[in-house]
């Protein structure tokens, strides 16, 4: 019997055990808390430190104790004595200092309730029992630390009410429960209950830091920290007091911004204020959420059914995601999750509420607010904004003032950095009007500080890949309507893999704007400094998602198939590639899926990889053939652009290495490390829309550290300032499968260069222009002069443009497109563009 079992059995009774091995295991406790309390208990002597007395949290804590080899609760304060009749080993009576004298010799740890409930008061009322002034003279004489823990056990999802309600007086509040209330509720919600724990406090280092204060004043000081301490982690887990969705309106329509707007409105529309006052109501009836813990409660066996269904299970950074909700007890969480399914909306509520974490209000768009999928959503706590609010400036100053109520409120919200979906599977660039608006909050003083978290999304297999081909290949973008939602069923009869959740450290605005030397007041800063601030948030954001992206085995063999100039492609070169993709990850610490673990990499034999390929197949995207006893894989050519989502999710981790290659192959004549440098340099501006760069250094350290690199990989040698092929067998080979993963990219803007000549006939509507390349395109393709179906891609082509524009090689002029007065130097540098293009794309 293991040594946990055998102190369980000391400690408890038959009954206890069987009913704590039931109920008690399913409980949250992270490891990181486990962790961090066994440091604590190794350097001193630990108290616990609980809000409310209830039954079941020292229950409960003493079962965890002794399971995990923890010190167990040897001393108890304001928990009646007749209900901890089981545990005769703890001191519940008697002196204070005693108690925990009586603790600390027999190796145990001690437990204080701050509050108790009351019948007729739904707040509870303070203990009468105050520990602490003993506890500040026994730390005065102690030779070792003794810390003050803080600590949560929530069991129950109900956020307190702005005003009780008759039965918070007879059973108790959720900040209060009552006996039976606390007994009841932790019933229900076990399974998702979970262990919090707050910013410990060493009482001696507190009394070593104010030597003035005598014990009585120590104490006192102590005591209200502890609550501060206990009420902000209380508000992290429940979020704000409940309110109405009409008051929240009401508090809303107070904002002074808004007012003005209102003001303003009416005066130009010669309106009254009250008739414009009424338009910004509708307005944000249109916007606002209508949260309800009973309609998520309702959803949440639901969503477990079907994620259970469709996907093979959901596999979390469970220490990271502590990490970033720990950070709302410091301010609200913004949390940034990638956008890559529909899906997306729903998971991770879903894993928070499944953990015990308050679920955040969500920004989606007014596309998805349709009956009756919009009456859930919202109830759900979806708030929604339009795509577009140009030339609405009621609209934009109702949207800006509800998430500055947000904000204030301390409501921890969810919206997606990208704005839509990636059609692409490559992380977007961060759309900055909703992040200027949570920036303006914190500026205008509607909080001290928000955390915004960055959150990486990953999917085996995406529900919609079939629909984003054809809008890649330029098909219409069809609206999500009922028609949509009635084809769920189809949906369920599938198999998705499995989702992947990450999660970056969370970014503090507040920090941010220290390390840029700016302080957190809007009158200080001007507008270029805020768009700077927004920008450099934006990226961080961005960066981090990017930083914490999961590399799935479905990524890997589509990476190593369309990076691939041949017809089809061995199974053993095919293994040859995913080890290489796999040695470079590991170098760089990128996330991976767990199923990779000690996995191979050959495609025949059993594993994920095999998995994969036969995924692939078996929608129709890879076609197997065994020629002479060898297996050659290819890709269908109609079915390539689809594929490409999955390389496009993983293009972020290898984009340095890939510009290098292409940059190095380009000129084989003349390598030497500045020129290679320099080419690199033209490449990473060329397509700058299209990957995430780091943004914690220069482009010429990232540059020196990727070719250090690809010379410790024996890819390359640096030999008095020249850049070489290494001699080894395998350079040559990887390192052209590092430049091919740019071809589709060169290859789109190539087709965009060339259909940029039509545009001497006379300017061209944006739309038109991407159609005329795709088709343009086609004829190339099915000509052979380009070999990447991939490259036929409405995106690409798109960002090809926003190049063009950029670099001012073309114009835009009511809205189309052309060369304008400087035609001639324009088609100059167009022809010289195509020329580099396909210098760099023929480079091998």
């Amino acid at each position: 019997m293991p040594a946990s079992e055998n102190a369980l059995k000391a400690e408890f009774g038959p009954v206890t055990r069987s009913v704590a091995k039931r109920y008690f295991s399913a409980v949250q406790f992270p490891d990181a808390t486990e962790h961090e309390l066994r440091g604590l208990h190794e350097k001193g002597f630990v108290v616990h430190v609980m809000r409310t007395t209830a039954w079941v949290n020292f229950l409960y804590l003493a079962w965890a104790m002794i399971l995990r080899g923890l010190p167990p609760i040897r001393a108890v304060v304001n928990l009646r004595p007749w209900f901890s009749k089981p545990w005769r080993k703890t001191a519940q009576r008697g002196d204070f200092e005693v108690r925990f004298t009586y603790a600390r010799r027999h190796g145990g740890s001690g437990l204080v309730f701050l509050h108790s409930s009351a019948l007729g008061r739904a707040r509870g009322k303070t203990s009468r029992e105050d520990p602490f002034p003993a506890l500040v003279a026994l730390a005065r004489k102690s030779d070792r630390p003794v810390y003050l823990v803080p600590e949560l056990f929530v069991w129950e999802k109900w956020s307190g009410r702005m005003k009780p309600a008759l039965m918070d007086y007879v059973f108790g509040s959720p900040d209060s429960p009552g006996f039976l209330h606390s007994v009841m509720a932790f019933w229900r919600n076990h399974h998702r209950a979970l262990f919090r724990m707050g910013e410990p406090i060493d009482l001696c280092k507190y009394i070593a830091d104010n030597p003035k204060d005598g014990d009585a004043l120590i104490a006192r000081k102590v005591r209200g920290s502890l609550h501060h301490h206990l009420a902000r982690e209380t508000r992290a887990v429940f979020g704000p007091p409940f309110k109405p969705a009409a008051r929240v309106i009401e508090e809303t329509l107070r904002d002074r911004s808004l007012r003005k707007v209102i003001e303003a409105e009416a005066t130009a529309q010669n309106r009254r204020f009250e008739s414009v006052e009424h338009d910004a109501r509708r307005n944000l009836n249109q916007i606002a959420a209508r949260q309800h813990p009973s309609v998520i409660g309702l959803l949440s066996p639901i969503l477990n059914a079907v994620f259970n269904r469709i996907y093979d299970g959901i596999d979390v950074d469970e220490a990271a995601l502590h990490r970033a909700m720990r950070a709302a007890s410091n301010a609200p969480l913004v949390l940034c999750p990638s956008h890559k399914s529909h899906v997306d909306y729903l998971v991770l509520g879903w894993v928070l509420y499944s953990r015990g974490y308050t679920v955040p209000l969500v920004a989606a768009g007014a596309n998805l607010s349709f009956f009756p999928l919009g009456f859930v959503l919202r109830r759900a706590g979806a708030f929604f904004l339009r795509r577009s609010f140009k030339g609405d400036k009621l609209y934009t100053a109702s949207f800006k003032a509800y998430v500055k109520k947000l904000a204030h409120d301390g409501s921890n919200s969810e919206f997606f950095p990208e704005g839509g979906r990636s059609r692409t599977g490559k992380l977007l660039p961060a759309k900055l009007g909703l992040l200027t608006w949570e920036v303006e909050a914190v500026l205008e003083g509607a909080r001290n500080d928000l955390n915004f978290v960055p959150v990486s999304i990953d999917y085996e297999k995406v529900v919609e890949s079939s629909s984003y081909r054809e809008e890649l290949a330029g098909g219409e973008k069809k609206p999500e309507d009922l028609r949509g939602l009635l084809k769920t069923p189809k949906v369920l009869t599938s198999k998705y893999g499995r989702i992947h959740l990450g999660f970056d450290a969370p970014v503090s605005l507040v920090e941010l704007m220290k390390s840029r030397g700016l302080t957190p007041d809007a009158g200080d800063l001007s507008d270029e400094q805020k768009k700077g601030l927004v920008r450099a948030l934006g990226h961080r954001i961005m960066h981090g998602i990017s930083r914490v992206s999961t590399v799935t085995p479905h990524a890997l063999v589509s990476m190593s198939m369309l990076a691939h100039r041949g017809r089809g492609i061995a199974a053993s070169e095919l293994d040859t590639r995913i080890q290489t993709l796999r040695r470079m990850l590991e170098e760089d610490g990128a996330p991976s899926s767990k199923s990779l673990v000690n996995a191979p990499s050959d495609p025949t034999v059993l594993g994920p990889i095999h998995d994969a390929i036969r995924t692939f197949s078996s929608d129709g995207m890879v076609r197997t053939e065994k020629v002479k006893n060898e297996i050659i894989y290819q890709a269908e050519n109609s079915r390539r652009l689809e594929m490409s989502f999955y390389k496009n999710t993983m293009m972020n981790l290898f984009a340095p290495r890939a510009l290098v290659a292409c940059a190095l192959f380009a000129d084989l004549e003349r390598p030497a490390f500045e020129e290679v440098r320099q080419r690199a340099l033209e490449l990473s501006r060329l397509f700058k829309v299209e990957f995430i760069y780091r943004v914690d250094a220069s482009f010429d350290a990232i540059f020196a550290e990727t070719a250090e690199k690809l010379v410790r990989g024996g890819l390359i040698r640096l030999d008095g300032g020249v850049l070489r092929l290494a001699p080894e067998p395998h350079s040559r080979p990887a390192l052209e499968f590092l430049a091919d993963m740019l071809r589709d990219y060169l290859e789109s803007y190539l087709l965009a260069a060339i259909t940029l000549q039509e545009l001497s006939a006379g300017p061209m509507e944006k739309k038109a222009f991407v159609k005329s390349a795709l088709e343009t395109g086609r004829a190339e393709f099915l000509a052979g002069r380009i070999q990447t179906p991939e490259a036929l891609s409405r995106t690409t082509l798109e960002n090809a443009v926003s190049y063009f524009l950029d670099q001012k090689i073309i114009v835009e002029t009511d809205r189309k497109l052309g060369f304008g007065a400087a035609g001639d130097t324009r088609l100059a540098r167009v022809e010289e563009l195509k020329g580099l293009l396909r210098n760099l794309n023929a480079g091998r």
